[in-house]
């Protein structure tokens, strides 16, 4: 702990606590935050999560007064790499966030992010997108594939896709029965944590 913050702060660089403590800051701010208490999260069930070899969870937050419970998992994660310009091995540890959500609603499995040229050329000769005919403007914007068609097209209802809509580029939600996860992939920021804790308490939020 680091000012009686909750993150593990052990071998950090500088701008990485510097990181933490804006970051920290900006949730009190603009959230009703509170440390919960023996929480698993279960980091290692969903593939968005570990793609990312050597990680621990260091630390949490519950973003309150929402209707579904709603979490920040602040995942810190080991790199190592050798430097050819320098000579040199780089040895360091970063933090991202991912919000963790729990629904009312089983999703089975779903990968959801912003659809790419890629994707739709890929998706013609394979096509395993999911798709909503009702709503071509949520089905032009995102990417959906999903192990189980009939349970995320009742989960991803019109309020759960009207949500989604201003989700940025770089974001990505997995679902896993009823948790679903929001990341970015992106190194801790502060502006960028807001953003993603807006977007997780909105779907939270859903009834």
């Amino acid at each position: 702990m680091l000012h009686n913050f909750p993150f593990d702060t052990c071998s950090l660089r500088a701008d990485t606590v510097q990181a933490l403590e804006d970051t920290y800051a900006a949730l009190r701010a603009k959230f009703n935050i509170s440390v919960p208490n023996d929480i698993n999260l279960h980091i290692n069930k969903f593939e968005t999560i570990n793609i990312n070899p050597d990680i621990s969870v260091g630390g949490v937050l519950q973003i309150n007064n929402t209707a579904n419970e709603c979490y920040l998992a602040f995942v810190k994660i080991h790199n190592y790499y050798h430097s050819v310009r320098s000579g040199e091995d780089q040895d360091f540890y970063q933090y991202k966030v991912w919000a963790f959500i729990t629904l009312k609603n089983d999703f089975g499995r779903i990968l959801i992010r912003r659809e790419t040229f890629t994707d739709r050329v890929v998706n013609l000769i394979h096509p395993v997108e999911l798709k909503f005919p009702d709503d071509k403007a949520f089905s032009n914007k995102f990417y959906v594939v999903t192990n189980d068609e009939q349970k995320a097209l009742l989960a991803m209802n019109w309020n759960f896709r009207n949500a989604m809509m201003d989700m940025d580029d770089d974001i990505e939600m997995e679902a896993l029965d009823h948790t679903l996860i929001i990341s970015n992939n992106k190194n801790i920021d502060a502006e960028q944590t807001v953003q993603l804790a807006e977007l997780a308490s909105k779907i939270a939020g859903l009834k």
